[in-house]
């Protein structure tokens, strides 16, 4: 899977759970601040991925996620 592929997955993810325009999500977007995503739909966001791409994520990486940059790194990485 491509960085490419990966931010594409994320964009469909995020707008499949929390009914985002695709065009919306950028890469700099903060999870928090700009999405308004809350510790639940994290764990929501987290699950999806997981199943979506067939990877494995650890609390502690989910932890560290800021922005749709670092979540499409995490798969990106998972993934590749």
């Amino acid at each position: 899977m491509t960085s490419e592929d990966a931010l594409d997955l994320v964009r469909r993810v995020l707008c499949a759970e929390f009914e985002f325009a695709p065009e919306a999500i950028l890469e700099s977007a903060h999870l928090i601040d700009d999405l308004d995503l809350d510790s639940v739909d994290a764990v929501a966001l987290a699950v999806r991925l997981e199943e979506e791409a067939d990877i494995e994520l650890s609390e502690d990486e989910l932890r560290s996620l800021r922005t749709v940059r670092d979540v499409v790194a995490l798969v990106h990485r998972h993934a590749a």
